[in-house]
């Protein structure tokens, strides 16, 4: 397999152009193929007539992989404020040193916890709803995150199996961290948790 590098000439099929054309390989921002995002700086193929990127050589699919990977998309819910303290005083007992940040990432845990199995998310249906501290009366706030693409899609597969708003969701998710983290002397995933808060803190 060759290592193509800057400068280096062919020719391709360019679709704009529509006939073979000299193209030469150079460092381009490569857009995603669902037109969301998109690679920064890749090396790519470009057309010499129009310009356009025509090809990606093998050797550049690494780094679009990761840039989709990182690639966030913004959620927005408003809930009441009960949940996003209780998130907060669980992330704080989990690690007090941990930043906001890491209320995304305790969320992300408990959503592919979520997606992975119907037991799963049979337990996360299960949560009682009814407790007087969350049924308050209270201001609703906005808990606003960036999402990478993977993460979105596993909040789009729950919220459609599971006929939820992705509000009811989060409060769902809020609710079971709830009962995991503040409601046991001794959380089965605790530990796990706090490595989690380490390396997101790292």
């Amino acid at each position: 397999m060759k290592l193509h590098v800057a400068g280096e000439k062919s020719k391709a099929l360019c679709p704009h152009c529509q006939e073979l054309t000299g193209a030469t390989y150079a460092y381009r921002d490569v857009p995603f193929d669902d037109g969301v995002g998109r690679a920064k700086n890749i090396l790519a193929l470009v057309c010499d007539q129009c310009g356009d990127i025509v090809a990606t050589p093998a050797q550049s699919t690494p780094a679009i992989k990761a840039a989709r990977e990182t690639a966030t998309r913004p959620i927005e819910v408003n809930i009441p404020a009960p949940f996003i303290e209780a998130l907060d005083l669980a992330a704080f007992r989990i690690d007090p040193e941990a930043t906001s940040e890491f209320r995304k990432k305790l969320l992300a845990y408990y959503i592919f916890q979520a997606a992975e199995t119907d037991q799963a998310q049979t337990e996360l249906i299960g949560v009682a709803p009814d407790r007087p501290v969350f049924n308050s009366e209270a201001p609703k706030r906005r808990l606003s995150l960036k999402v990478t693409p993977r993460l979105n899609a596993a909040i789009e597969r729950l919220v459609t199996t599971l006929h939820l708003t992705k509000s009811d969701l989060v409060k769902l998710l809020v609710l079971k961290i709830y009962d995991d983290i503040l409601g046991s002397r001794n959380p089965a995933n605790l530990k796990e948790l706090q490595r989690l808060a380490a390396v997101a803190t790292a």
